[in-house]
């Protein structure tokens, strides 16, 4: 029997590239702090209190490894849902029209190929 994570959690690692970087992501800023610090945006701060928030997909995939998870439904950490930016700015930006790929990060949809064995056919 498989063992399924149903509540995963995922913080984008452009987020944190942006962060390491200073700048801005998508109306966010990282702001030092304990631990892993603070993110402002749309209004509100969020903190972090797992590191397990910055892990790469392999570091993600060894976790689960080691708490016998076989699969995670993951969704994006809710406060980076971007409800704060312009609707009118149209999909796939941000208010200020900057690209916004919601829900594509490379490195993660590369280690979910590779952990995913391919769907059977619904035909």
């Amino acid at each position: 029997m498989k063992t399924i994570d149903i509540h995963a959690h995922l913080v984008p690692r452009s987020l944190w590239q942006a962060a390491d970087a200073g700048r801005e992501w998508h109306g966010f800023r990282h702001e030092p702090g304990d631990g892993l610090g603070t993110m402002l945006g749309g209004g509100r701060r969020t903190a972090f209190n797992s590191p397990k928030v910055r892990f790469t997909p392999e570091e993600r995939l060894k976790d689960m490894d080691a708490q016998g998870v076989d699969v995670q439904v993951v969704s994006i950490h809710t406060p980076f849902f971007g409800y704060h930016l312009d609707p009118a700015a149209g999909p796939g930006t941000g208010a200020r029209g900057q690209r916004r790929d919601r829900g594509h990060d490379p490195p993660v949809a590369a280690a979910l190929r590779r952990a995913s064995p391919p769907c059977p056919s619904r035909t």
